[in-house]
């Protein structure tokens, strides 16, 4: 199978990867590689946000996501962005869980597509 068989989503926008790493196989696998391990955490810590808010993860956590997420095709950049705004500001706890039950399902389906990538690249 080639790359670029693999390289195809319903769920993540690949156009970057495609553009920047679509020859390279071994950049691929260690641009996945690291966006699984830096983003599943973090992840993990705004859906623990969803019923016991840390503003200041939130931010910090929104922050970091920004550029990963743009790069990776991810769909909710400008709520990720407008998430880190909100946080930074103290907006009220409803409306900070409303934004995450929005955005982390959507992250959570970006690292379980990426790990099937990653698989496939491996299986190469």
């Amino acid at each position: 199978m080639d790359i670029q068989k693999i390289l195809t989503s319903e769920v993540v926008d690949l156009t970057s990867l495609k553009d920047f790493f679509s020859s390279d196989k071994d950049s691929l696998i260690q641009l996945i590689g690291v966006y699984l391990s830096d983003t599943t955490p973090r992840i993990e810590t705004l859906d623990e946000s969803i019923t016991n808010i840390d503003y200041d993860a939130v931010r910090s956590i929104c922050h970091f996501l920004k550029s990963s997420l743009g790069l990776m095709g991810v769909s909710c950049l400008n709520e990720i962005a407008e998430l880190e705004k909100q946080a930074q500001n103290n907006e009220p706890e409803e409306v900070i869980k409303d934004r995450l039950n929005y955005v982390v399902p959507i992250c959570k389906a970006s690292l379980v597509e990426y790990k099937i990538i990653l698989d496939k690249l491996e299986a190469l």
